[in-house]
């Protein structure tokens, strides 16, 4: 089997790689640029230079004879809308018409979505299922719900099956990385007085939900959230973490919501002077003020058999610890 991957030198999608190759697969990777590969992935791969922004005429090249196209590249950091969708809403276009015109045979596309394409839980007794009408409330979810659209429009031409993981975390990961610092300084975050509930899932465990989700023929046109069973608190969370972390201080900061969003104002207008986003904006206040964050894999569970086998407490202990030895994080 020959398999392409797109995002490898970001965190899922290396991990899918490595995993593709471990199960025997000729791996391609499109990559824009090979320094930026993690070291586990600069030997045995094949590489072609390019990205997703590219068009279907230059993407070509990477989809020509692959079985598989693990489609993972995402653009998680942006300014505007239309920044987003030009990497997760056109891009994934421009993959599928790749496909369609160079590889219409391809055993299978997968789409690696979000949940923020649908969007928040309306409230505690709810959870975000396969069913709930989307609602995405960020420019990253507009653009991913955008892409799994245009993905849709291919479905009759190939097959597809879309994946739409929560909250990420594991070794590699730079997206939660900033929580972990702040907790390694010794300080929890705290915006608004409502306790917070959200889905999460290891990166490996994603990794191998995503592979085994094409493998699987009653996967074929169908969309499945990929979660741990159970949900988290942040104060639990937080609490767990301080006791992997040990840091000295133990301080807990709650500003008020309104002085967060003028915060978020002020990086606004930063990054329309800097060009380059800065976080928290007003568009990731978003994503981060409602408390219920929550997604139900049943549906995984049930058509392919998918469960998570990495415990919380050992994910989190073995990220810290990973964070730590690479550098990126400092306990004081």
């Amino acid at each position: 089997m020959r398999s392409l991957v797109t995002g490898a030198t970001g965190f899922i999608g290396s991990h899918v790689a490595e995993m593709l190759k471990a199960r025997g697969h000729t791996v391609r990777l499109l990559v824009r640029d090979e320094k930026r590969l993690f070291p586990e992935l600069k030997q045995g791969y094949e590489i072609v230079r390019g990205d997703v922004t590219q068009t279907a005429a230059e993407l070509r090249k990477a989809v020509e004879g692959v079985d598989y196209v693990f489609h993972v590249a995402g653009l998680i950091k942006g300014r505007t809308q239309d920044e987003f969708d030009l990497v997760n809403a056109y891009g994934t276009r421009s993959l599928c018409e790749a496909v369609k015109q160079g590889r219409p045979e391809l055993m299978r596309l997968v789409l690696v979505s979000s949940l923020a394409a649908i969007g928040p839980c309306e409230d505690s007794r709810h959870v975000v299922s396969e069913d709930t009408t989307p609602h995405p409330v960020t420019f990253y979810g507009r653009s991913k719900l955008l892409g799994e659209k245009f993905a849709r429009m291919f479905m009759k031409d190939f097959p597809i099956t879309i994946i739409r993981p929560p909250a990420v975390y594991g070794p590699r990961d730079t997206g939660i990385l900033e929580f972990f610092k702040w907790m390694a300084k010794g300080y929890s975050l705290q915006f608004g007085s409502e306790e917070k509930a959200f889905s999460m899932i290891h990166g490996r465990d994603l990794a191998r939900g995503i592979i085994e989700s094409a493998m699987h023929e009653a996967t074929v046109g169908e969309d499945f959230f990929l979660t741990d069973p159970e949900p988290y608190t942040m104060g639990w969370t937080m609490a767990a973490l301080r006791e992997v972390l040990r840091p000295t201080r133990n301080k807990r900061l709650a500003p008020p919501v309104w002085l967060a969003k003028a915060f978020a104002r002020v990086n606004d207008v930063l990054q329309w002077i800097t060009r380059k986003p800065r976080l928290p904006n007003s568009d990731k206040m978003r994503e981060l003020l409602p408390p219920y964050w929550v997604c139900s894999a049943e549906k995984a569970r049930r058509v392919f058999g998918f469960t998570t086998q990495i415990p919380f407490l050992d994910g989190l202990r073995e990220t810290a610890e990973w964070y730590i030895k690479q550098g990126w994080i400092k306990v004081v």
